[in-house]
């Protein structure tokens, strides 16, 4: 395992910088390779869209609109990343509820470096078998889909199972008009409206079929826009339906 500690860079979610900095300085010296640390959930799925980590290390209290616990359970179920959670709370029920993210680990503060080092090798040989499983093999976003989170012009929104909005790119913030942050966990269906640009009925997009190729007339925008949009199910490691990948591909008017 020593040989693939390097292959596996690990992000530090933590508001502490303090705490963020002795993490990782603990990771260095147990042979990981640490990214720079973020302070918040919506910076944590930012940084993942744009450089895949390997693993990483949550705090369940964080800055911002989006809890360590529900951006450990987007990391995992949509971007198929495990998550170690690592917090000062050890009360049955912040367990029980961290539980709903399906965590690899669950270390209480003050870490020790061992249980630390130990955890994570444990929890990369666990993320490795179940990502040589059937569905595993399958879950989370396509190579192709990752490569155009940050790698593309196309406007892009990830929506959770529940279609809220868990993260957008540059080009889909030009498109709406809107930021990622103001729109973090929004209700997409009532966000992302269109109508046929000749008949002006109202289309539900979230009801496609993917074979759909036709323009639609983007609603609730300043500027006249037009797009064909395309979505598709994300399934996460067991095989169940953990959010959508929407593409919102400008068409000509």
């Amino acid at each position: 395992m020593n040989d693939s500690k390097k292959d596996y860079s690990i992000l530090i979610v933590e508001d502490d910088p303090i705490i963020a900095r002795v993490l990782e300085t603990i990771l260095k010296d147990s042979g990981f390779s640490a990214d720079e640390p973020v302070n918040s959930g919506e910076k944590a799925i930012s940084r993942v869209a744009a450089r895949k980590p390997g693993i990483v290390l949550m705090d369940i209290d964080l800055l911002g609109h989006i809890s360590g616990i529900e951006t450990a359970r987007i990391l995992f179920h949509i971007f198929n990343i495990p998550v170690i959670f690592v917090t000062g709370h050890d009360e049955e029920e912040v367990l029980i509820h961290a539980k709903e993210a399906d965590p690899f680990g669950f270390l209480v503060k003050p870490i020790n470096q061992n249980i630390l080092n130990t955890t994570i090798q444990v929890s990369i040989n666990l993320h490795e078998k179940l990502t040589g499983t059937t569905e595993g093999k399958t879950g989370g976003l396509t190579q192709i889909q990752c490569e155009e989170l940050t790698g593309s012009l196309k406007p892009v929104v990830l929506l959770n199972d529940r279609n809220r909005i868990i993260w957008m790119n540059d080009a889909a913030e030009f498109l709406l008009e809107k930021s990622y942050s103001d729109l973090l966990l929004s209700d997409a269906p009532s966000l992302i409206m269109m109508e046929d640009p000749t008949s002006g009925e109202s289309v539900d997009i979230f009801s496609l079929d993917p074979v759909f190729e036709r323009p639609l007339k983007l609603k609730q925008v300043q500027h006249s826009k037009q797009v064909v949009p395309k979505i598709f199910m994300i399934n996460d490691s067991f095989g169940d339906i953990s959010g959508y990948f929407l593409e919102l591909n400008p068409a000509s008017e």
